[in-house]
């Protein structure tokens, strides 16, 4: 009865393994096939040279973003140019949180039955938290317009936290964020310079009290009791 068991983890690694391998493979593919570079326009002109598989392509290259090495807030502001404000949230939300689920996904199948077997001290009491609790800080922290994403997913794939609370929270993060750069893109294809000038405001002061709430967390994650070590 134990060897089902014994051989889920070694699937998940070679799922997690293959999904890194297509992963890099086609991010590897459209970067040496050029046209794409660190800004939003660049990635707009790409894809809206797709015509009517545009949505699709926009939401994949979302998705791909890890491993395309596209910071956020440039797939998120092309979303506005391309589709406007309320295209860009709805594409750049899908195609970011598939993107969070595929980091999610792979750190979890590679690595999480060896870290969970390795934790102790902070990093034990971090795992306690984000199983208990994670899910708001999830959801909050992948609504601030400035912060990075790609490790923080792949921690938490490496943490307890459950699939579907992950999901759910990165899911409801992704909209206010995607709202303010899709404003943002929306407004540069508009030129409208007195939109830019609020929405870059908005972004200051939603980071400032994200940032704030962050350190009350922190402090929360300190003060979680470390939880038993497993029998060996």
């Amino acid at each position: 009865m134990s060897a089902p068991a014994s051989r889920s983890p070694w699937i998940a690694r070679i799922v997690a393994t293959l999904a890194l391998v297509v992963g890099l493979g086609v991010a590897l593919t459209v970067r040496s096939s050029g046209g794409i570079d660190l800004d939003p326009e660049s990635l707009r002109a790409r894809i809206e040279s797709l015509g009517w598989l545009a949505p699709a392509g926009f939401v994949t290259a979302a998705a791909l973003r890890p491993f395309l090495l596209l910071p956020s807030w440039v797939v998120m502001s092309a979303g506005g140019l391309l589709f406007g404000v309320l295209g860009g949230i709805v594409w750049g939300s899908l195609g970011c949180t598939l993107g969070a689920l595929v980091t999610f996904g792979m750190a979890r199948g590679l690595g999480r039955e060896v870290v969970a077997k390795r934790m102790h001290g902070r990093l034990a009491r971090l795992d306690a938290y984000l199983r208990r609790r994670g899910a708001a800080w999830l959801g909050l922290y992948t609504a601030l317009p400035v912060s990075a994403l790609t490790p923080v997913h792949a921690a938490a794939g490496l943490s307890g936290v459950s699939t579907l609370a992950f999901a759910v929270a990165v899911a409801l993060g992704f909209v206010p964020r995607t709202t303010l750069y899709s404003v943002f893109g929306d407004s540069l294809a508009r030129g409208d310079s007195a939109r830019i000038i609020v929405v870059a405001a908005v972004g200051v002061v939603v980071l400032a009290i994200g940032i704030a709430v962050a350190r009350r967390i922190g402090r929360s994650v300190e003060a979680e009791p470390e939880p038993d070590a497993p029998e060996s």
